[in-house]
């Protein structure tokens, strides 16, 4: 892989785009970034869209990467890739900052798959990938983790924008006439897809787009099953033996990211506080502090929670907790390390991580079901946000759907994708079981086998006409 270093900035570019998608009259922004080595373009941009109040935003949001070198016979694009990327909680990772530290994943898609897959459809595309508010040049706004019609929106917007600008550069190739789009995505990325196919196919923007489907890894479709997973499930709910136990959380970052996300983007939410639904002792880590800053990643938050169950905590109020008292919290925690790199795991235990009603609700499995309504109750409420922000309901596919699971994956767990096929028991969708791997093998494994021909005949299946 080159080193991100490579990257030259070429002067900061201003364009006036003809037939803008919107009646927006602002104009979007572009610079150009280019490897020296290869010739791999990349054109990070901002355009206009909507904010979670309804509110004209600019955001950065969107990298768009390809490559002109492809030789004469082959000299056009064949696909729109629509990169919706993972779980990030530091700025440097979003695709417009892939000059700096963007996450490997996207790395991986961005740098290698417009020169190096196996697939034609895949190596001779486009790969437009958005930041979602909260990142890039929106960064001083909140991030809606998991607000799925807004980022839906925002990610459509970006590709009907960055269209616009791929075909304005000096470089780019024609378009084959044939040509396809589609969504691809791991965990929020793998949600985030399905939530933009859903957005595409009931804004008619299918045939604009030359729209044929989503490729989902291992997301989180359905936030209640999520939830009761990570609470009542010992490890035996599918037909596998996973290495989960009941009311612990294998990610502890991935909560609290989801219930800001809540509290954030729903209206019936702003009555209500993140200390409703978190002990003091998990506040007083400082997690929240970290996700608005925007500075750590998700191993770096790991790193800080292994540091408070080795050394214990003084809060910001003095309050002390002990180191004994925080491997309560933290039962299970180490690192794994490759080379000089150290990658930190820890589990979080439920019945410390949230407030005592909040976890004896949820511990109640006659508390889950259908139809949950804001009431103005801070539980019901949560978990009717949550009902909301879930895509398994309330669409029928039209486009085809790929999804990849790994039934070992405890931090978005099978149920996501059982739950979302067994409401749409008539849609084109092909599952694939992935072998035994956790979340992060999983998700490195997604990406990888796009420059290979590990899923080589579910892609033929994905461009194949219906």
């Amino acid at each position: 892989m080159k080193r991100l270093s490579l990257f030259l900035l070429i002067p900061f570019l201003v364009i006036s785009c003809q037939n803008e998608p919107d009646d927006n009259n602002q104009e979007p922004e572009y610079e150009l970034l280019s490897y020296v080595e290869d010739g791999s373009i990349f054109c990070s941009f901002s355009y206009p869209s909507i904010d979670q109040n309804g509110n004209p935003i600019k955001l950065s949001s969107a990298l768009i990467a390809y490559n002109p070198s492809l030789d004469d016979s082959s000299a056009v694009i064949k696909s729109v890739i629509i990169g919706c990327h993972i779980t990030i909680t530091s700025d440097e990772e979003c695709p417009s900052n892939l000059k700096s530290s963007a996450s490997i994943n996207d790395v991986i898609i961005m740098n290698n798959v417009p020169k190096s897959a196996k697939i034609p459809e895949l190596r001779q595309s486009v790969i437009i990938m958005p930041d979602y508010q909260g990142y890039g040049i929106s960064k001083q706004h909140i991030h809606p983790y998991l607000s799925q019609e807004l980022t839906a929106r925002q990610v459509a917007d970006a590709v009907k924008y960055g269209l616009i600008i791929y075909k304005s550069l000096e470089k780019s190739l024609p378009f084959a006439d044939d040509w396809k789009s589609f969504c691809i995505g791991f965990s929020q990325g793998g949600a985030v897809a399905l939530a933009t196919q859903r957005y595409i196919e009931q804004n008619s923007l299918d045939q604009e787009l030359h729209f044929t489907g989503s490729f989902c890894g291992d997301g989180p479709y359905d936030l209640i099953e999520t939830l009761k997973y990570y609470m009542l499930d010992d490890g035996n709910s599918g037909d596998v033996q996973t290495a989960h136990t009941k009311g612990t959380l294998a990610m502890p970052v991935a909560l609290p990211l989801i219930i800001k996300g809540m509290l954030d983007s729903h209206p019936e939410m702003k009555k209500h506080d993140i200390s409703d639904y978190f002990s003091k002792q998990f506040l007083d880590t400082g997690i929240m502090d970290w996700l608005h800053e925007k500075h750590k990643n998700t191993n770096d938050i790991a790193r800080q929670f292994y540091d408070l169950a080795e050394n214990g905590l003084t809060a910001k109020d003095g309050t002390y907790y002990s180191p004994e008292q925080m491997k309560l919290l933290f039962p299970r925690f180490g690192y794994t390390q490759l080379l000089s790199a150290k990658s930190y795991y820890i589990t979080a235990d439920l019945s410390k991580m949230l407030t005592s009603d909040l976890f004896e609700h949820l511990n109640d499995p006659s508390n889950y079901k259908n139809g949950y309504r804001f009431t103005g109750d801070k539980i019901q409420d949560l978990m009717a946000a949550l009902e909301s922000s879930s895509i398994i309901k309330g669409w029928e596919p039209v486009h085809k759907i790929i999804l990849l699971q790994s039934k070992y994956d405890t931090v978005v767990p099978l149920c996501n994708l059982l739950s979302f096929t067994g409401n749409h028991p008539d849609a084109d969708i092909r599952t694939i079981y992935y072998g035994n791997k956790n979340h992060q093998d999983t998700g490195t494994n997604f990406y990888l086998a796009l420059l290979g021909t590990t899923f080589s005949a579910d892609f033929t299946w994905l461009f194949a006409e219906k």
